[in-house]
């Protein structure tokens, strides 16, 4: 990652002293930006950013008390609209990772086996090492193994928690979401922890995430959101069916007692997108977003360029292996105008890095289009270096 930073496509403060949504600026020029998880365009809309003044003249830009003690009515409003928008009781975290970290240390008991997709994102791993010091029993399973599930829930274990993510957060494909609800309804001791951060906003009639529209609830599984992606606000949620367990997380969850609350500014602008995804107007902007994801999967599709995956997502990764390599795409990507995600170690495993890129509603249909044509001819001429900013130079950096 140190080579990122030198190389500018990693760490870097953005130059704008503005938000342009489909542009950022590095090093003086302005990048087509491919790398902004904003996938609704909400993070600007004009309802979220007077919502989150109104906030900040009412109460300041911080009401500094944990919210095990008081907490900002707001935080009663945003809790009832995401309740209603996943159809399920909900409790707010500062962030996922910390939803994650309030939950699972109370979902998982010591006499339990937990199971984490190879995939999984990092933030379900930083909860491992508490897990194991209650005394549940951990191991990693390939990603979207389900047989290998199926076959480790045949253990003693009382129950089996399985770890994943809704939407894999680097390759940009989802969890074998009615395969794993079948296994479920046959299998009773396997629960299902599902991080669906990048999923939730952009999929499902009120917003509630591409696995939850997929598959809806089953009794045995427990969902988790991330506010700051499509949605455009901040903060992390946890839900499920049973308002005991989620009343239990919310009273009693380390982050939520011991932790700082959301910003009045956050908690307002969390509302109005909340009240935006219970509206008519959600499937007009899906329909947009919609559209260019299809515009990358049937462009990509025909030329041939090798993505990890075709799946209805705005989300795509470009395997490449090496860093060099990657790093020499990259570059050659950023001189000719557009910004994509760098993925190396330790993001992905040696070996296997790459680029991955985003599409929003920020970016249009002739942006999009221009970028994917630019990675082809990346793509094609890495091997030999032809047009590829040449960057053996810092291998040693």
């Amino acid at each position: 990652m140190r080579l990122g930073a030198k190389l500018g496509f990693s760490h870097q403060l953005i130059e704008d002293d503005r938000f342009f949504g489909d542009t950022i600026t590095l090093d003086g020029h302005k990048l087509v930006n491919f790398g902004l998880c904003s996938y609704l365009g909400l993070a600007d809309d004009p309802r979220l950013v007077e919502a989150a003044i109104g906030a900040l003249n009412r109460y300041g830009s911080a009401y500094s008390s944990s919210i095990a003690y008081t907490a900002l009515p707001m935080y009663g409003e945003l809790k009832e609209r995401l309740a209603v928008m996943v159809a399920a009781p909900v409790v707010i975290a500062g962030t996922t990772t910390l939803a994650h970290m309030a939950a699972l240390p109370i979902l998982i008991r010591p006499d339990d086996l937990v199971l984490i997709d190879s995939f999984a994102h990092a933030s379900l791993d930083f909860v491992l090492p508490t897990l194991r010091a209650k005394g549940a029993e951990v191991q990693r399973v390939p990603h979207n193994d389900l047989a290998r599930v199926a076959d480790l829930t045949e253990s003693t274990h009382r129950r089996v928690w399985y770890l994943i993510d809704g939407l894999y957060s680097m390759h940009g494909d989802t969890a074998l979401a009615e395969d794993l609800r079948d296994l479920m309804d046959s299998e009773r001791r396997l629960w299902v922890y599902c991080d669906d951060a990048h999923g939730f906003g952009w999929a499902g009639v009120r917003g509630e995430g591409q696995h939850l529209a997929r598959t809806g609830w089953h009794e045995r599984l427990v969902m988790s959101f991330g506010l700051s992606k499509s949605f455009g606000a901040l903060g992390g949620v946890v839900a499920a069916q049973d308002p005991d367990l989620i009343e239990t997380i919310g009273i009693t969850g380390g982050p939520l007692v011991f932790g700082g609350p959301l910003p009045p500014a956050s908690l307002a602008a969390g509302i109005a997108s909340a009240d935006i995804h219970l509206s008519t107007e959600l499937a007009v902007l899906q329909a947009d977003l919609d559209e260019r994801i299809e515009v990358v999967n049937d462009l990509g599709a025909a030329l041939g360029l090798p993505l990890a995956s075709f799946e209805h997502t705005p989300m795509w990764f470009l395997e490449l292996g090496q860093t060099m390599t990657t790093a020499s795409v990259v570059a050659t990507m950023i001189t000719r105008g557009f910004y994509v995600n760098a993925a190396v170690h330790p993001v992905v495993r040696r070996g296997k890095a790459g680029v991955r890129f985003t599409v929003t509603r920020y970016t249009s249909l002739s942006q999009i289009a221009d970028m994917i044509h630019t990675l082809y001819a990346a793509w094609l001429s890495h091997g030999d270096g032809d047009g590829v900013v040449d960057l053996t130079a810092l291998e040693d950096h």
